[in-house]
């Protein structure tokens, strides 16, 4: 009933938990992460300025949160993200992070292009 004393059921235990993260979906990982943060500011940005949020769940979690709901939502998906990577083997998760991570970068550049029509 108690534990290992030499520590191996720790070590079992993390191991189950742990992942290899090749060089591909560290990249993209680098890519989804920075570009969350750029689709977080810019929606915020583009609030201020007086546009509406496009998205109609990301308008409820307005709604509900106020601005804190944008990066609540953005955290819930990574959330979400970080388990299905995680459950997925190599080729799957790194189809995901590539489908992620290219609809993130398309949803900056569309913000960035809505805020310079100012």
């Amino acid at each position: 009933m108690g534990s290992d004393s030499s520590g191996n059921d720790g070590r079992e235990a993390l191991a189950r938990f742990e992942r290899t993260l090749p060089e591909s979906h560290a990249v993209l990982w680098t890519v989804v992460i920075v570009a969350a943060a750029f689709d977080v500011v810019t929606t915020l940005v583009g609030l201020a300025a007086g546009f509406e949020e496009g998205n109609q769940i990301a308008r409820a979690f307005l709604a509900t949160y106020g601005e804190v709901g944008i990066g609540l939502l953005k955290f819930v998906a990574l959330v979400v993200l970080v388990i299905t990577w995680h459950a997925l083997p190599d080729r799957p998760a790194e189809l995901v992070l590539t489908g992620f991570a290219t609809l993130s970068v398309l949803t900056v550049a569309l913000n960035a292009l809505t805020l310079l029509s100012l």
